[in-house]
């Protein structure tokens, strides 16, 4: 990997500890504070929301409560260059219960983020929630 691929997977995986730790906190303004204003983001179930906005009624609705007695863990898989000052972010998201195992041993969550990695704050430019679901025959 190059320097600078160095740079921006670090960079990555120090800002999604931000985000990781505002959703275990369950602290939703913070979590949407990630978003650039004009987000899209799509949810595991196929819901689009467009907008800042849209996405943090979204998130107030599901976050609060949503973990329940568990947490929730992100580990960023890889990192790709789209154009520049923006960046692919692939990570795995796990739901967490109380003893911190996976809540379900068949699914994972794979997230992919647009995010903008330079000098400034990064943004959260776009994203998608896909849940992986084993096949109940392997």
């Amino acid at each position: 990997m190059s320097e600078r691929g160095v740079l921006v997977q670090s960079s990555a995986v120090a800002f999604f500890a931000e985000v990781e730790a505002a959703h275990r906190a369950e602290d939703v303004e913070t979590y949407i504070g990630f978003f650039a204003p004009e987000t899209v983001w799509v949810t595991s179930r196929g819901a689009c929301y467009r907008g800042r906005r849209a996405l943090g009624d979204y998130l107030r609705g599901a976050i609060p409560g949503g973990l329940g007695d568990g947490s929730v863990s992100y580990r960023v898989e890889s990192t790709h260059q789209l154009a520049p000052g923006v960046t692919l972010v692939v990570l795995e998201q796990v739901y967490l219960d109380v003893q911190g195992r996976p809540r379900d041993a068949r699914a994972r969550h794979t997230q992919t983020y647009a995010v903008t990695l330079g000098d400034a704050a990064p943004q959260i430019l776009a994203g998608q929630n896909t849940v992986n679901v084993a096949d109940a025959g392997s």
